[in-house]
């Protein structure tokens, strides 16, 4: 039977007042199978379910043919949409669902090799240790997510060779597109359209200074996909031993710098938290655009003159603004931490007449010097324990 035979068999025998929800999962694998679909699916749109109690859903893993299939204005099925939900890896905060017996140390680590994908997360086994799951999971041949990080471009991108070693060249630290074209031994003019598809298929994210225009060329590019920014820095770089089925040099690796490595991670993490306490009205004031904040400081000697702070937010209307430093360490976090935060805050260029509030975010909590100084100067001092409290 056909498409549209069943479609109408269905529309004969729903008799009932109430919608119908019909679900058609993987439609971009139809497609990819049988380019006449969409054009199939409009004549069912169109004529066979109009104006009836029907609520069609199209799902499909390929964000680029579902874009091209049924939003792109060449689909037949342009215009015929009521909404489209482009479904997100699932906040840290709802990790501790899947591995309720779990300290938040160790969902941090899975958080930062897996993303908050469901899929991935079921690999993971709560009974066994962290480098366990990496060596069964990732760091095996056979594993399903050791193929996962290339399956995943080449299901997007016809030809992901280029891709790939540009994502690995920002895996490995390059940041700027100078560098980034680079190490991907490319020509600098080439690179802007492959980030930019990299960044619409939600694979690499583009930053700029929170407290200046979009238009800057202060700009730097991170993978956005945490699975995808540890399958190539882990599983990618140490894929020749891994082939030979050595997996110590990779879980080496991860002993030494996965600490480092969770850094970003935990800045992302702190990036969810703030944003659930601004949503909440729960920090000084409500923010309007948060992110990473870095730039030159004056008459400062050459490769001592730039400042970086992880996290700043703003509220350009009401001139207030917010500096946050996160700190992913096995230490409590001292007054020292504070004081360079708030160096570091006099060489933001902003809005004159601005009143500045602090933040520090740590993993193992806050030395008693620093509690007493943030009770005296309205410091917000967070953990953890603080995200998982608050109200989604």
């Amino acid at each position: 039977e056909t498409f549209d035979e069943v479609f109408n068999y269905i529309n004969t025998k729903w008799i009932r007042k109430e919608k119908l929800v019909i679900i058609i999962d993987e439609f971009s694998y139809l497609v990819q199978q049988d380019d006449s679909i969409p054009s199939v699916f409009q004549l069912i749109v169109d004529e066979i379910l109009k104006d009836g109690p029907f609520h069609l859903i199209l799902c499909g893993s390929s964000v680029s043919m579902m874009e091209k299939s049924t939003l792109a204005y060449s689909s037949p099925l342009y215009g015929r949409r009521t909404s489209q939900i482009q479904v997100q890896p699932i906040l840290f905060r709802h990790i501790h669902e899947f591995f309720p017996g779990l300290s938040q140390d160790e969902l941090v680590k899975i958080y930062g090799a897996t993303g908050g994908v469901p899929f991935y997360l079921q690999f993971f086994d709560p009974n066994d240790t962290f480098q366990n799951n990496l060596r069964h999971n990732l760091f095996a041949k056979d594993a399903v997510l050791y193929a996962e990080g290339e399956f995943l471009l080449r299901e997007e991108l016809r030809e992901p060779a280029t891709f790939m070693n540009i994502l690995f060249a920002i895996s490995k630290g390059a940041t700027r597109p100078g560098e980034i074209a680079d190490r991907s031994f490319m020509e600098a003019k080439d690179l802007p359209y492959y980030l930019e598809t990299l960044i619409r298929l939600g694979f690499v994210r583009k930053e700029h200074p929170v407290t200046e225009k979009t238009t800057t060329k202060k700009t730097i590019y991170r993978i956005q996909d945490n699975f995808l920014r540890f399958w190539f820095r882990y599983v990618l770089l140490h894929k020749d031993s891994l082939e030979q089925g050595d997996y110590m040099q990779a879980i080496d690796d991860v002993g030494k710098n996965y600490n480092t490595f969770l850094g970003e991670t935990f800045e992302q993490i702190s990036i969810e938290m703030l944003t659930h306490l601004n949503s909440d009205g729960k920090l000084p004031f409500r923010f309007h655009k948060i992110g990473r904040q870095w730039g030159k400081i004056p008459l400062a000697a050459k490769g001592q003159n730039d400042y970086e702070i992880d996290i700043v937010a703003v509220n350009n209307d009401t001139l207030q603004i917010l500096c946050c430093e996160c700190k992913w360490q096995d230490k409590k976090v001292g007054i020292d931490i504070y004081h360079k935060l708030k160096e570091k805050a006099g060489y933001v260029k902003w809005l004159p007449g601005r009143k500045e509030y602090f933040c520090l975010i740590s993993k193992s909590g806050f030395a008693e010097n620093l509690k007493k100084t943030a009770k005296l100067d309205g410091i917000l001092l967070l953990t953890l324990d603080d995200y998982m409290g608050v109200d989604v």
